[in-house]
């Protein structure tokens, strides 16, 4: 139990945000899409659609627990299971994925969602796949060093 409550305390400092960082202030609702350089808006679509499996499997599997747990689980349990942790899980999918999150700003959310539907699907297909999308800031990436390459080399 005291090993269980140290690596979760290692985790949340290793988690804590750095002194003075603030999250960016960019609200969704204006409008948010993932970015990778050379993708295409159907692999985008196909990747989403298997990572918000993933989000609803994680969902199953936190139930389950729940009804073999039962009580203070149950609790917890059903707090991940909404619709904002699944959110959280397919983004992360994604961006484990190699995808780019990016938000709009509230003209243009304003500007996008004013658009045709046939527009704004065009201009959705581009962006995806741009190496610089013209519109929206970068909101959240992921890199991991201990993956790449040359960390692996021999000398």
């Amino acid at each position: 139990m005291a090993k269980n409550l140290c690596m979760l305390a290692a985790l949340l400092a290793v988690c804590a945000p750095a002194p003075g960082w603030a999250a960016p202030k960019i609200d969704r609702g204006n409008g948010s899409f993932f970015n990778k350089p050379g993708a295409t808006a159907e692999l985008a679509t196909r990747e989403m659609d298997s990572c918000r499996k993933l989000a609803r499997g994680a969902e199953s599997q936190i139930n389950t627990i729940d009804v073999l747990a039962g009580g203070l689980a149950a609790v917890f349990g059903g707090a991940l299971a909404d619709g904002e942790q699944k959110r959280i899980n397919t983004e992360n999918c994604m961006l484990i994925r190699g995808w780019n999150l990016y938000a709009m700003t509230r003209e243009e959310g304003r500007a996008w969602k004013a658009m045709p539907e046939t527009e704004r699907s065009a201009q959705l297909a581009v962006l995806v796949g741009a190496d610089k999308p013209t519109r929206g800031s970068l909101l959240r990436t992921w890199h991991n060093d201990y993956a790449e390459p040359a960390l692996w080399q021999k000398n």
